[in-house]
């Protein structure tokens, strides 16, 4: 697991203390089977932890992986006229 790499990102803490994690995972450049390879190393990440994971829409890019933890405890808002940029 060595070529894999983390970004971890701590979610804001929500009014009843509650907070979650995101973490990016990439890696896997050179497995023979990266799909299985990553899910080995969010196996690791994660250990017996609930979560989410979410990849990317097109399967087309196994390298990536999007841990999400606690999110049903975040605080959500109506879906407006927010964008990413």
């Amino acid at each position: 697991m060595d070529d894999v790499e983390i970004c971890i990102y701590d979610l804001p803490e929500q009014g009843d203390g509650k907070s979650g994690k995101m973490a990016i995972l990439r890696g896997g450049l050179g497995a023979d089977d990266p799909i299985s390879y990553m899910d080995d190393a969010v196996r690791i990440y994660v250990e017996n932890n609930l979560h989410n994971q979410f990849v990317e829409i097109h399967g087309d890019n196994p390298y990536v992986r999007v841990i999400v933890s606690n999110i049903n405890e975040l605080d959500y808002n109506p879906f407006g006229d927010q964008r990413l940029v």
